[in-house]
């Protein structure tokens, strides 16, 4: 899990580190890349496209490692030590 949150951490702090340094320099952020697209448009795009892929990366890596329930379910395995759930409880899925 550790590794997860590196990785997380290492893929955004990168593009929020160079969309800072566009931010302080405005006229490095104004120049044109197609029409009139700029490159500090372009990078915040990029950027949030970055994140959004890195959080459900995250998500998805979060969820298989820690999550039992979500384990047994993609396994087809019956749920076992469920507190206060009964198998009439399931019929709802």
């Amino acid at each position: 899990m550790h590794r997860a949150q590196r990785v997380f951490l290492a893929v955004n702090a990168v593009p929020l580190a160079v969309g800072i340094v566009l931010s302080c320099a405005a006229e490095l952020a104004a120049v044109p890349v197609y029409g009139q697209l700029t490159l500090g448009l372009a990078w915040g795009i990029l950027q949030l496209g970055v994140f959004a892929g890195s959080v459900w990366w995250y998500e998805s890596q979060a969820t298989r490692v820690c999550d039992p329930l979500e384990r047994s379910l993609a396994s087809g395995a019956p749920v076992t030590g469920a507190s206060g759930v009964s198998p009439a409880d399931e019929s709802w899925r």
